[in-house]
């Protein structure tokens, strides 16, 4: 019994020592993209922007798809970035996405077509990414 008892606490560090080792690779992320760290990123467009759809029918599946996200508000410090539109379901799952270069214009506004047309009906979810 006493050997069990012994291989389990040996087993229970190793993992422990494991987890707490790729726990300290995450730290110090510097750049601007997505990590897991506490690190402020900074962003071309600090007061948000607004979404709208373009929809069509689709005969195929016989119902209406979002095949645009028109991003409105975007700042001309993101010129040259790239905005990418992701579309998700109530459970979170992605239905639809699409990106584009933000052209260097004194446009604010642009259009996303997604590379998959999203059941209008079953989208419940947005997400808009700008990254350099």
């Amino acid at each position: 019994m006493k050997k069990r008892t012994l291989i389990a606490v040996l087993a229970g560090l190793v993992v422990f020592a494991t987890m707490f080792a790729l726990a300290a690779t995450l730290g110090g992320i510097t750049s601007a993209d997505v990590g897991a760290d506490d690190t402020t990123v900074a962003s071309c467009d600090s007061d948000g922007v607004t979404t709208s759809y373009g929809t069509a029918w689709d005969a195929v599946d016989q119902r209406f798809e979002i095949t645009t996200v028109t991003v409105g508000g975007v700042s001309d410090a993101c010129d040259g970035d790239t905005l990418s539109v992701t579309l998700t379901n109530a459970s979170g799952a992605q239905i639809g996405a699409g990106s584009m270069t933000i052209p260097t214009s004194a446009a604010t506004s642009h259009t996303v077509t997604l590379s998959t047309g999203a059941s209008a009906e079953l989208t419940e979810g947005v997400h808009v990414l700008i990254s350099s």
